[in-house]
């Protein structure tokens, strides 16, 4: 999966610990961290199966296993760029 640098910044920002999106928007520098961008790249995400929404608590989201996997992958790679 191609990620957009956005939906990049929210895969990163994302545990395996339930989150909700104005908290990781709080998380992230002041020119990514905006609400409707967070929620945009976490309906992504959870469309591509990364993220899984809390099924009791609404509005709570972290990453799958595949999510988690994925985003080790990618900071391996943001570690050969550097």
């Amino acid at each position: 999966m191609e990620l957009t640098p956005k939906q990049r910044t929210v895969l990163l920002t994302l545990t395996t610990e339930w989150q909700t999106p104005i908290r990781l928007a709080n998380q992230l520098p002041e020119a990514s961290g905006n609400l409707p961008d967070v929620q945009e790249g976490l309906k992504v995400l959870l469309q591509e199966g990364l993220v899984q929404m809390n099924p009791t608590v609404a509005g709570l989201y972290r990453l799958t296993k595949e999510g988690n996997t994925l985003k080790e992958r990618v900071r391996i790679e943001d570690n050969r760029i550097k």
